[in-house]
């Protein structure tokens, strides 16, 4: 519970930190909107994907009728699972367990990483019209995030002892070696197909190696937008 308190602080903190450092951006904001997105995550290293989604709100700065800066923060979900592992089953003191012929046992070792972030984007966009208030949208910007929650499981890790040679269960980032930190580049290619919804792709492509081994976080999802127009376009 104290955990889960702990997280729950954490991310009240990092989102109202970061939407007081976008508040410059609000006075001349046109459009709000909220975004919800779901897909899949994993790393630039070998790794296999896990589920990812995301929502949050943004405002968008209008420059003129083509370019627009859309600061957003949001609360965002990545992760991965590692390469299966064959490790050796061990007894207490050490020894490889043998079969019946004398070779040696190996199981299957299985690790999966779940990584929450806050995470604020600063996306700028090219509208391309294509009828009245219908639009193509590209976006290309830089992200920052704090990782605020996670869970980091081992299946089957014989070096453990006991019980956790079967299961072992901790907090992401309270893993030796693993950063709490995040940034990188976010690219999204969207369409905004009535006067408030928007469908889009996006990535994340993370610049900053999540833990020892030099994995980088990267992610695709799918999005859709609801638009608070402030003025007509």
């Amino acid at each position: 519970m104290n955990n889960n308190k702990h997280s729950f602080r954490t991310f009240l903190l990092s989102a109202t930190v970061l939407l007081w450092l976008m508040l410059p951006f609000a006075a001349s904001a046109q459009t709000w909107q909220f975004r919800i997105g779901g897909g899949l995550a994993s790393h630039f290293k070998e790794s296999r994907p896990v589920g990812a989604f995301k929502f949050g709100v943004g405002y968008e700065h209008e420059f003129d009728q083509h370019w627009t800066l859309t600061p957003s923060v949001y609360f965002y979900a990545k992760g991965r699972k590692l390469p299966d592992e064959s490790v050796a089953i061990r007894d207490a003191e050490g020894n490889h367990i043998t079969d019946d012929a004398g070779n040696p046992i190996y199981g299957v070792k299985g690790t999966t990483i779940t990584a929450n972030y806050v995470e604020a984007a600063f996306p700028f966009s090219y509208y391309v019209r294509t009828a009245e208030r219908r639009y193509f949208i590209f976006s290309l910007g830089p992200y920052v995030a704090l990782g605020v929650a996670g869970k980091h499981t081992v299946k089957g890790d014989a070096e453990r002892e006991g019980a956790e040679k079967l299961y072992v269960e901790q907090k992401t980032f309270d893993v030796d070696g693993i950063h709490r930190f995040d940034a990188g580049v976010q690219a999204a290619v969207a369409y905004q197909f009535t006067d408030n919804l928007v469908l889009g792709v996006e990535a994340d492509f993370g610049l900053l190696p999540f833990s020892g081994d030099g994995g980088r976080n990267v992610s695709g999802l799918l999005t859709l937008s609801y638009r608070f127009d402030m003025r007509s376009r």
